[in-house]
């Protein structure tokens, strides 16, 4: 069996305006990005759509988080739609009042699905960025991804979705704003390995990149809102018994259809 999904990331309703990028009226440029990204995906059908993190610019800000759900709400009925918390959304130390507040908006901020021959787990990176808050909210995440992964041995493929890439070009770099740091990094790394995780997609640059860790694809993927290079775009990942093949596409050269 073959399957393709689409993975989106940092819509983040508000950033074009944090970078004075934004028209006066109150606008967002973010809008007619996330409202191609949105019509790409009923147009192509993939299996879902997963969105790794940073929705919003300002996680308090309801102007942001109804332009944000109201395109959302576009995407077909049939398509799943799979999200992940990111900095943005929760804050670089994450606390119980923003875990609270995204989940009564989200719903589950860490969680697993099944799709076809693979094995789906979607992370809070945010807990594993600075648990320091919030120390137990990241052990629990860690006890259910070792007892998840592991129990999704017959899986063809284990997938990971997060905000945060583990690491940027060595999985041995020091500790920076730009992927999971060390102490954390290790335990996700080698449960990573032991469970033979095929890849991990992720967000947090704007900008589309990609590195390997043995057999482990480490995936980031560049905004669909503000971008830093590479502009703004979404990425398609095919899925095969033996094999994930994906390209980042930018919003004009998204593809009409996509073959298997």
């Amino acid at each position: 069996m073959s399957f393709f999904f689409i993975q989106m990331s940092d819509p983040q309703f508000g950033m074009f305006a944090s970078r004075d990028a934004a028209p006066s009226d109150g606008s967002f440029p973010e809008t007619e990005l996330f409202e191609k990204a949105i019509a790409a995906a009923n147009r192509l059908r993939p299996a879902f759509v997963v969105i790794t993190g940073d929705l919003v610019q300002v996680p308090t800000d309801e102007r942001q988080h109804e332009e944000l759900t109201r395109i959302a709400g576009l995407l077909d009925e049939d398509i799943p739609l799979k999200l992940a918390p990111g900095n943005a959304d929760l804050g670089n130390t994450p606390t119980d009042e923003s875990l609270s507040r995204f989940r009564n908006k989200f719903g589950r901020d860490y969680y697993s699905f099944d799709h076809e021959n693979s094995h789906f787990t979607v992370v809070n990176s945010c807990l594993a960025f600075d648990p320091s808050e919030v120390p137990s909210e990241w052990e629990a995440e860690l006890t259910f991804l070792k007892e998840d992964l592991a129990a999704a041995g017959e899986s063809k493929h284990r997938i990971l979705f997060m905000h945060h890439p583990l690491f940027g070009d060595d999985p041995t770099e020091a500790d920076n704003h730009m992927s999971i740091p060390q102490d954390q990094r290790k335990e996700l790394l080698n449960l990573a390995h032991e469970t033979t995780v095929t890849a991990v997609f992720a967000g947090h640059w704007h900008r589309p990149h990609e590195v390997n860790d043995g057999d482990l694809m480490m995936v980031i993927t560049g905004a669909v809102g503000y971008p830093i290079s590479g502009g703004s775009g979404l990425r398609i990942v095919k899925v095969y018994d033996d094999r994930l093949e994906h390209e980042y596409f930018s919003m004009d050269t998204i593809p009409d259809t996509v073959s298997l």
